[in-house]
């Protein structure tokens, strides 16, 4: 169970903002206290920022962040039977040149995790097996959300897909001219349950059906 934020922007921001947006929906927010450890991911033009610390948000060390076009920052909330608290287990995760968050649990393994969280190991089968064939094959595992947000390739994919307590496992999308903003509470569009929404550098949004041939 975790809280997440992503911004995409076309001009560069200063993501303290969203960070503070995180924590206050991280200590008060549905559920809270989600305060196992938090991430922040920055993309500023070719340069990219990451920092991860195990201690809740609101008690953040850095405060300092440079200003970037995509952010991800994700506050985790370990489950009772979770991986262990620490920076190997806290989100967001990256691999070769994609950048992955998830809210939620999912009975699924990868040889090449790095960490021990089910969410590390969805993204590495995401990074080798490709996400709609993922996502198409989502079914046979166990899984109560594979909630995630994922930057791949230059866009970002929104993908929800709850089980079981939908008000909980939400996510919206809020639109403004020159900004979109995810996150798990707040303002906005919220995503329909079992669909992605695919947003690229130019804020163009596209919804799609979570398999294509899933739900026909």
């Amino acid at each position: 169970m975790c809280r997440f934020v992503a911004v995409i922007s076309k001009d560069y921001f200063d993501p303290e903002k969203y960070v503070n947006y995180l924590e206050n929906m991280a200590k008060n927010g549905k559920r809270a206290e989600h305060g196992d450890g938090w991430g922040i991911w920055i993309k500023s033009g070719g340069d990219e920022f990451l920092h991860k610390e195990t201690v809740p948000i609101w008690e953040r060390k850095n405060k300092n962040f440079p200003r970037g076009k995509v952010v991800f920052i994700h506050a985790r909330k370990r489950g009772e039977k979770g991986a262990k608290i620490g920076i190997e287990n806290t989100h967001p995760f990256t691999s070769h040149g994609s950048v992955f968050m998830h809210n939620g649990f999912i009975n699924i393994t990868h040889e090449e995790s790095c960490g021990d969280t089910d969410s590390e190991s969805l993204f590495m089968n995401i990074i080798h097996r490709g996400l709609w064939n993922v996502l198409c094959e989502i079914e046979k595992y166990d899984f109560s959300s594979v909630n995630s947000v994922l930057y791949m390739d230059g866009k970002i994919y929104v993908i929800r897909y709850a089980k079981k307590l939908e008000d909980y496992y939400s996510i919206f999308v809020d639109r403004t001219e020159n900004r979109i903003v995810i996150s798990t509470e707040g303002n906005g569009e919220p995503v329909n349950n079992k669909s992605v929404i695919v947003i690229d550098d130019d804020l163009n949004i596209e919804e799609l059906p979570f398999c294509p041939d899933m739900f026909h």
